[in-house]
């Protein structure tokens, strides 16, 4: 039993450190790259990632999913972009219905009508190549502060719950050389 929990401590102690890196890599290259590039949106691998906010695009994309955008050569109709949107001043995901001179007409899926303004290919940050349903609040949450240092606090405790065991034996083989 004590060699077992031993190899279960390591494996954990192994897991924890890897996922603390990648986060902290991931969120000191996020912080990097928006606010000394002075990349509105940072990319990661060349993808980047946002979580829907409105229910436009439903029901291929719902609030609270996080899609991951990745820039392309070309877009064509059918083709599920994020682009800027400088009247409103934020990052909108909608479906090219027509192109034309190298700019594209836009509409959300459960939208009545399509949007009022043509689309500028500088404006369009990359297509929608994937999505995890659900996931953005925890995503939006881990990126903040809070989230941060909570998921690094837990991880603190997961690796004192690891060492408990060890800790205990120590322990007691201390009192028995005290006895």
């Amino acid at each position: 039993m004590g060699k077992t929990s031993r190899i279960v401590g390591f494996a954990v102690k192994a897991l924890l450190i890897f996922v603390m890196t990648v986060l902290v890599v991931y969120n000191a290259w996020m912080l990097a790259a928006k606010y000394i590039l002075r990349q509105d949106r940072p990319t990661f691998f060349g993808y980047s990632f946002a979580v829907v906010t409105s229910g436009s695009m439903e029901p291929e994309l719902k609030i609270n999913d996080l899609i991951v955008t990745k820039a392309c050569d070309t877009y064509s109709v059918g083709d599920v972009i994020t682009f800027f949107d400088s009247d409103r001043n934020e990052y909108v995901t909608h479906r090219i219905i027509l192109t034309a001179d190298g700019t594209y007409t836009t509409k959300g899926d459960a939208n009545n009508w399509q949007d009022l303004f043509a689309v500028p290919r500088e404006a369009v940050v990359g297509k929608v190549v994937a999505s995890v349903g659900g996931i953005g609040g925890a995503v939006l949450f881990l990126q903040s502060p809070a989230g941060f240092f909570a998921v690094l606090g837990g991880g603190a405790l997961i690796w004192l719950a690891a060492d408990l065991p060890s800790l205990v034996k120590k322990k007691e083989r201390k009192d028995e050389k005290t006895n």
